[in-house]
């Protein structure tokens, strides 16, 4: 499966009423213009992420100035992460490692871990074309201001949320369509 670089565009404020964030992601080469994919991240993530962007010390390593210095005294180096799968809002990615002998290794990750510390040393991120595919923004308005997202890219939380404001928007077209995911979701249906 062919794998495209990935970087980040942004991570936003607060998604009210909600504690979450939007992470954007942008396609590194490619398209005129870039393709680009939105993760809903918890509030602890996003700081996390912003903190690395910046480039923030600390009086005391945080977790990853903590990884970081863990891999440089075990002789191991990171080759790439590969986000590979997203369901039901949860996204999946691996950390491919490797050590002084050139055997490498991957590890599960979450994908704010692995750009978190890819931040901090320095090495590519990835997406798997197909799920970048699939998963990317898509511009809904003629002006290019109203984007949307699959719904596979949306946890059940967020959902909920967005129900109830379609109920009280009176939109039960958009109303029907989320209640059915989310009794998917559970097992309901």
């Amino acid at each position: 499966m062919n794998e495209v670089e990935i970087r980040i565009v942004g991570v936003s404020d607060l998604l009210k009423p909600s504690t979450s964030h939007a992470l954007i992601l942008e396609e590194v080469f490619g398209y005129e213009t870039p393709r680009r994919l939105a993760m809903i991240i918890g509030d602890r993530e996003a700081s996390d992420l912003r903190a690395c962007m910046l480039g923030i010390k600390s009086p005391r390593p945080l977790t990853y100035d903590f990884v970081s210095s863990l891999l440089s005294e075990a002789g191991i180096s990171v080759e790439k992460a590969v986000i590979y799968d997203v369901h039901d809002g949860i996204f999946n990615s691996y950390i491919y490692f490797v050590r002084h002998d050139k055997t490498t290794f991957r590890v599960d990750s979450r994908p704010t871990d692995a750009l978190s510390l890819s931040q901090k040393i320095g090495f590519p991120v990835y997406v798997l074309e197909d799920l970048l595919e699939k998963e990317k923004i898509r511009t809904v308005t003629p002006d290019g201001s109203g984007f949307s997202m699959p719904l596979n890219s949306v946890g059940t939380d967020m959902l909920k949320m967005d129900l109830e404001a379609a109920i009280n928007n009176e939109d039960y077209e958009r109303a029907a369509m989320l209640r059915d995911e989310i009794s998917r979701r559970e097992g309901k249906m």
